[in-house]
């Protein structure tokens, strides 16, 4: 278990933490000569059968920056408090900071108690109370603690004790990150950093990277100061890694499965502002922005138009000077750039800011519609919403491809492409496409189907929806598609005259495994070519021809003979254009051109010099 620390400056906290351990944490000569804690400090020690690792943080408002580094959600959170001083102005700052960042369990050590009266006792303990009403600590235990006389730190050291025994750490299967808040070297090792890992596991010898994209392995690992095989979401970490320099790595950064490596500038977020703070937030506030270990400044922009008053919450874009690494339902911290103190906080909700239709309502719908303690739900309800590309709902969830897979089986979703769509969008797609055609095919019996853009309207969610459907219900064989063209597959559109005459006076040449090119057409016609070559397109809208170059068409039964070949020749293993050519007979120019038409049909792959089949040639024909 790892116990975070906070409280105003000069109560104690670093003295309780060495009456606790026998480590003193401030490690600085600065500290030192000052008294006064700068920066994190870390200790550990043994109590009965658990390892309880400590963060003792700074307590002064200048170095509020270095506390919100030491804090992750899954710690137990200590806050000291004074007897002498009582409540001060960081007790409360720093109690906030616990909130906004989701620590939910911990204890309160009333410090300092054999400086002052039972009725002052009295009194800070009465300050206390009003402080954590209503807050994670409302019912925490209050421990009377005096390091000078050792007073209470018996009771503290068998409280954290029960706490460890009692904590269960909630781990979902996410990819592994951690948020590095030191680096330094070892001789004889290289480069350590330690921090707390926020998501998944790692292990000796993984192939993680540095949020800079440098590529490192694991040498080695220590969890709360043992060594140790891996280090899971929870533990307080130091990783030995080979590959980076110690210059490449530093407070802020990350270490990270290659996976879920992704800076971004800016984040939609769901923002509290704290019930004390002094004023409105309006668009376009300036803030610092604190997320894990890294720190930026940012600039806040409202979505709901209408300034975020103190303790209101809403969902507004926080804009980064420089990339962070924040992941959906990500907690982070503000403070006002011009007052120095705590704005709020709140969770990352979207990643990315939109440069146009920031404000519109689907994304408002979308944004609302997120579940941030349920990423089923969550993708269920979006599912809905919009098509979900499942490589970037995984990277912006921090999750593996396959573990969205799985849930989108939970959620009973349907995946089409790269996409997962919930039942009720795809049905609602798929009747649109229908109906749009069927109405089409009535009132234009000659025409030979439509293009995606003539079938899909609505909203860019909902036409996204629809291509995607078209696609799917060309591969079910429920639509087919001939020259970029959709239609019902009962569907015949009347042949115009024209188009039958033109067909007429080409289908001998067309109709050879060989065809002539439209230029030597032309030439035998005596047709000028600009003008031959534009009708001829039409032939394919008909299903008379397919056009397999810019130049060259075929019957439909002689391109599929074509690809009979094919088949033919993969059966005995990958095949070059020259196998192609001597078992057709095929002159190698014509070659070229069929087995290109094939690539791009996918019912052949190129790989190298050679090609195999890959898709279904009782299908060639109908492609143009």
């Amino acid at each position: 278990m790892i116990v975070t620390l906070a409280g105003h400056v000069d109560h104690g906290k670093t003295s309780i933490v060495r009456a606790l351990t026998g480590v003193d944490t401030d490690r600085l000569a600065e500290e030192k000569r000052r008294g006064l804690t700068i920066d994190l400090g870390f200790a550990y020690t043994d109590l009965g059968a658990h390892r309880v690792g400590f963060v003792d943080v700074p307590g002064h408002h200048r170095f509020v920056h270095n506390m919100v580094a030491g804090i992750a959600g899954q710690q137990y959170a200590l806050l000291v408090v004074a007897a002498d001083d009582g409540v001060m102005p960081q007790s409360l700052e720093h109690l906030q900071i616990l909130r906004l960042l989701g620590l939910n369990r911990g204890v309160v050590a009333l410090n300092k108690v054999d400086r002052v009266s039972a009725d002052r006792l009295h009194e800070v303990r009465q300050q206390i109370r009003t402080l954590v009403d209503g807050s994670f600590l409302a019912s925490a235990e209050i421990v009377d603690v005096s390091c000078e006389t050792g007073t209470g730190i018996d009771d503290l050291a068998g409280h954290f004790e029960q706490a460890a025994a009692s904590a269960v750490h909630t781990s979902r299967d996410a990819l592994f990150r951690l948020a590095i808040d030191r680096a330094f070297t070892v001789r004889g090792s290289g480069v350590v950093v330690t921090g707390t890992v926020v998501d998944g596991t790692t292990t000796v010898d993984a192939r993680l990277v540095t949020s800079a994209g440098v590529p490192v392995r694991v040498r080695s690992i220590h969890v709360q100061d043992e060594p140790s095989s891996t280090a899971t979401v929870g533990d307080r970490a130091a990783i030995n890694i080979a590959g980076a320099d110690l210059g490449e790595v530093r407070r802020g950064d990350w270490l990270l499965d290659p996976a879920t490596r992704e800076p971004v500038d800016g984040f939609a977020a769901r923002l509290t502002v704290l019930d004390d703070f002094p004023r409105p937030v309006k668009h376009n506030a300036p803030v610092h922005a604190y997320h894990a270990t890294s720190h930026t400044q940012a600039r806040i922009l409202l979505i709901e138009g209408a300034p975020i008053a103190p303790g209101a919450t809403a969902i507004c874009d926080v804009v980064c000077e420089e990339p962070l690494h924040v992941k959906i339902g990500d907690r982070f911290v503000l403070r006002d750039h011009d007052l120095e103190r705590t704005l709020g906080g709140g969770r990352v909700a979207e990643i990315g800011v939109p440069l146009s239709r920031r404000r519109n309502e689907s994304r408002r719908q979308r944004l609302t519609a997120v579940r941030l303690d349920d990423v089923t739900d969550s993708l269920a309800a979006l599912a809905n919403q919009s098509p979900l590309a499942v490589e970037d709902f995984a990277r912006h969830w921090n999750l593996a491809a396959d573990t969205v897979e799985q849930l989108a089986g939970s959620a009973h979703l349907q995946r089409i492409d790269d996409h997962l769509l919930h039942p009720e969008l795809v049905d609602a797609a798929s009747r649109f496409v229908r109906d749009k055609l069927a109405k089409h095919h009535r009132e234009h019996p000659d025409s030979p189907g439509l293009n995606p853009d003539e079938i899909c309207a609505g909203t860019s969610a909902e036409r996204q929806a629809q291509r995607l459907v078209l696609g799917a219900q060309v591969e079910s064989g429920a639509l087919r598609i001939d020259n970029g063209r959709y239609a019902e597959t009962t569907h015949r559109a009347a042949i115009p005259e024209n188009v039958q005459r033109l067909f007429e006076s080409v289908e001998t040449w067309l109709d050879s495994t060989q065809p002539p090119s439209l230029g030597d057409i032309a030439k035998r016609l005596r047709r000028p070519f600009p003008a031959f070559e534009r009708e001829m397109r039409a032939l394919p809208a008909f299903q008379l021809a397919v056009r397999v170059s810019d130049t060259r068409y075929y019957l439909p039964a002689r391109l599929a003979e074509l690809a009979d070949a094919a088949v033919r020749l993969d059966n005995q293993g990958p095949f070059t254009v020259r196998d192609f050519r001597d078992a057709t007979g095929v002159g190698r120019n014509v070659v070229i051109e069929v087995l290109e038409h094939f690539d791009a049909a996918g019912f052949t792959k190129r790989v190298g010099d050679t090609r195999h089949v890959v898709g279904d040639a009782s299908r060639i024909g109908q492609t143009s």
